[in-house]
């Protein structure tokens, strides 16, 4: 395919070393999980209270009050109100949580990261199945994301993960019925609740692929640091700041296969079902999230 000439400045950043240990996934290609494969408790330890909470469920700590009167709120009122709907989300089985992810090999060139067909790991007679152009930064550490991955000209073959997740149609048609039933304070906790446990499959997809990458040892055990990106890498998504490209969605969901799960991006680049995410994961250790 004929490339639109490099822009003048790709090149790499000094700040992201080229010569590091480039991990093995235990496969390549993809890994469909069902609600079977899926333990849901493990799914909800993932949660980001704070932005369910005080986000999504508008609990936020007024300014007269101490930190220990919110506190204590938060205990005897919101809390049982979480568990109850963890229940009856679990009991109804009311969310269906589904993922795909996979690992492609790669290599960047440039601003450019092109993505391989599985079947061929060998660098000599690669094919490419998609590239993408990601924006480098103008002054800083100059950051791109695609130094991230092995340089094409060192011959060596990278790694590149990719998630999708959903927890399905069923989210949507729940919160739906709650709306037209009249029941806004049901459909506010539900709704709230969907859009956080989609987050919270991305955190517990993300940690499995940095599990089998063989990062595990470095996991933090707690969710607040987990929050914090207190791991090895990064994810991120198409539309933020570091890769804001939301066309490059419409690849990464035709290489993931997402229609298996029936997730899909409609011509005006919204997401369906509602309640999901995708992600493209960085494993280097000085990937974080950053703005080009």
């Amino acid at each position: 395919t004929p490339h639109s000439p490099l822009p003048p400045d790709t090149r790499r950043s000094e700040a992201v070393a080229v010569d590091i240990q480039r991990p093995t996934p235990p496969f390549w290609g993809t890994q469909l999980l069902t609600p079977d494969d899926i333990p849901i408790e493990e799914v909800l330890w993932h949660l980001d209270l704070q932005a369910l909470i005080a986000g999504q469920w508008q609990f936020r700590k007024p300014k007269e009050q101490s930190k220990e009167e919110y506190q204590a709120f938060l205990a005897e009122t919101v809390y049982p109100i979480l568990e109850s709907w963890k229940q009856r989300v679990i009991e109804e089985n009311l969310l269906h949580p589904q993922v795909i992810y996979g690992y492609f090999p790669c290599q960047s060139e440039g601003n450019t990261l092109y993505v391989y067909d599985t079947n061929r790991q060998v660098a000599k007679d690669a094919e490419v199945r998609a590239s993408f152009e990601f924006p480098r930064q103008r002054s800083l550490r100059r950051l791109c994301i695609a130094d991230y991955f092995a340089p094409k000209d060192s011959g060596v073959m990278d790694v590149f993960p990719m998630q999708a997740v959903t927890v399905g149609d069923i989210a949507t048609e729940f919160a739906q019925k709650l709306f037209t039933d009249n029941l806004y304070t049901d459909y506010l906790y539900f709704h709230g609740l969907a859009v956080q446990v989609a987050e919270a499959l991305a955190e517990w997809t993300h940690a499995r692929i940095r599990r089998e990458l063989g990062f595990g040892a470095d996991e933090p055990d707690n969710i607040r640091d987990i929050l914090a990106q207190r791991y090895q890498g990064s994810r991120y998504s198409f539309g933020y700041p570091a890769c804001p490209n939301m066309q490059d969605q419409y690849k990464q969901l035709e290489l993931l296969e997402t229609d298996r799960i029936n997730l899909y991006m409609d011509e005006s680049e919204q997401i369906y079902p509602e309640q999901s995410t995708t992600a493209i994961i960085a494993y280097h250790p000085v990937a974080k999230y950053f703005s080009a």
